[in-house]
């Protein structure tokens, strides 16, 4: 592996930046159409993104006709504008299991935003997002005046960590925050020195951070060879690192012209609006934005067009491509079911044809699921155009799979997999499995791996 001198590195992230920042709007010249007294000159940087932002009623202005760009953003405002532009991003609404938080100690059912923070936040933003209260409590505090550390924070959980730039590595992710001049920093040249420091007050004994606290930690570092530094085990500063670069690197949260960060200032009106829309823009040009939004925040009508009756609002991942944030997570195709396939009667598919998502592909396309203790697989894909779908299924015990093509069901089994389907025109395709010869009194796990992946020419086959 060829390994890069620090000062080389330095200038890779530079140029990564500067191609970052040239694509960082629209070619297209965008007037906003709302207009407010108090967004003068000095808010020049931030008004094409107040105009688009109010255009769409993700935060409005003031009846007397200002919009106070320097007004602080409390945790609760931020989340009612996420919740608000990426109208399909849904993590704990969706998600099962331990990464599922069922309510925080000061967020009543009452509050006013009590569906969008509890909606919104998983066991992923445990970091920047909540902690323990004085008593002890899981809380939110979301009334807080959300400050620039913390929004960064949080933004490294946030759309499933697409805004964290994996090609910097950590090294170079390392140098990049040390030379932010107001965010502390410290490289330890020893594992038991680096493990001493965590001890700080920045956790409390469940390892969950204080949520009272407005410490600025130290972002810990660990010597890797001459001059270079690298991450450790600590999570706080493992996420400060990442997120910092990253969001530096793809324009969407900088430093000023003299190298500070600014972390504990309040994060305002006017920068809050101005960071939401260089994010859309962000998941836009990485065609990540279907899964999220469905808002066309440079136009009118939705994202990526109409979609069929029964299918709206069906969120995904990987590239726009798999089913992860669906609005609903009950999918009734169109005609609500036509029968047909193999396998059984019409009079039983009607049922069959509903998938009530549950599961969800990673980026590769990938889900595994333990269908013995967990319940069978229940998963779709939105084709988004492509014409051809592979699919694969694979386990120690004979597991089959429906597959349903808007509304149309088949039942294949597992050694007719791998297989390739004709999606062209198809706007979802639902997968459900089931255990061929299920045994009650067989204990353990069974785990069924679920391969797809979408593509816009049919694969050559391969001779047996």
């Amino acid at each position: 592996m060829i390994r890069l001198s620090l000062p080389m590195r330095r200038l890779l992230v530079a140029m990564l930046i500067a191609s970052v920042m040239l694509s960082l709007w629209p070619s297209q010249t965008v007037r906003a159409e709302a207009s407010f007294s108090d967004v003068d000159a000095r808010y020049d940087w931030a008004v094409r993104s107040i105009g688009l932002m109010a255009d769409k009623q993700v935060l409005t202005g003031y009846p007397d006709g200002r919009f106070r760009p320097e007004l602080p953003v409390s945790k609760a405002e931020w989340t009612v504008m996420v919740y608000r532009l990426f109208d399909r991003y849904r993590p704990n609404l969706y998600v099962e299991g331990p990464r599922k938080i069922g309510g925080f100690a000061d967020v009543p059912a009452q509050y006013w935003a009590y569906k969008e923070i509890s909606e919104l936040y998983d066991t992923s933003f445990s970091v920047g997002g909540y902690g323990l209260n004085r008593s002890g409590e899981l809380a939110f505090r979301p009334d807080k005046p959300l400050t620039r550390l913390q929004l960064a924070q949080l933004l490294y959980a946030f759309f499933d960590n697409r805004l964290i730039d994996w090609r910097l590595d950590n090294t170079v992710a390392c140098s990049v925050v040390s030379e932010l001049k107001d965010i502390p920093t410290k490289i330890y040249a020893s594992q038991a020195g680096y493990d001493a420091a965590t001890a700080d007050g920045r956790y409390m004994a469940n390892g969950l951070m204080n949520v009272d606290s407005d410490d600025l930690y130290i972002t810990l570092m660990l010597e890797h060879e001459s001059e270079e530094c690298t991450l450790g085990s600590d999570p706080l500063s493992n996420v400060q690192t990442k997120a910092l670069a990253s969001l530096k690197a793809n324009g969407i949260m900088t430093p000023d012209e003299f190298g500070f960060f600014r972390p504990q200032e309040p994060v305002t009106r006017a920068e809050a609006v101005t960071i939401l829309d260089r994010a859309y823009h962000f998941l836009e040009r990485n065609d990540w934005l279907f899964d999220y939004s469905s808002i066309n925040l440079d136009g009118t009508g939705p994202v990526g067009g109409s979609t069929n009756p029964g299918t709206a609002g069906q969120g995904s991942s990987g590239g726009g491509t798999f089913n992860n944030n669906p609005d609903s997570n009950v999918i009734i195709p169109p005609g609500g079911g036509s029968g047909g396939g193999t396998g059984g009667s019409n009079s039983s598919w009607s049922d069959k044809s509903i998938i009530r998502v549950q599961d969800y592909f990673n980026e590769k396309g990938v889900i595994v699921k333990d269908v013995r203790n967990n319940g069978e697989l229940e998963a779709a894909v939105q084709p988004k155009g492509k014409k051809y779908l592979t699919v694969d299924l694979k386990s120690k015990e004979k597991v089959d799979l429906y597959i349903i093509l808007d509304g149309k069901i088949a039942f294949v089994k597992q050694e007719e997999f791998p297989l390739t389907l004709s999606v062209a025109g198809v706007s979802i395709v639902g997968f459900r499995s089931q255990q061929r010869s299920p045994d009650p009194n067989v204990r353990g796990e069974l785990n069924v791996t679920l391969s797809v992946s979408l593509l816009e020419e049919e694969p050559v086959k391969k001779k047996k």
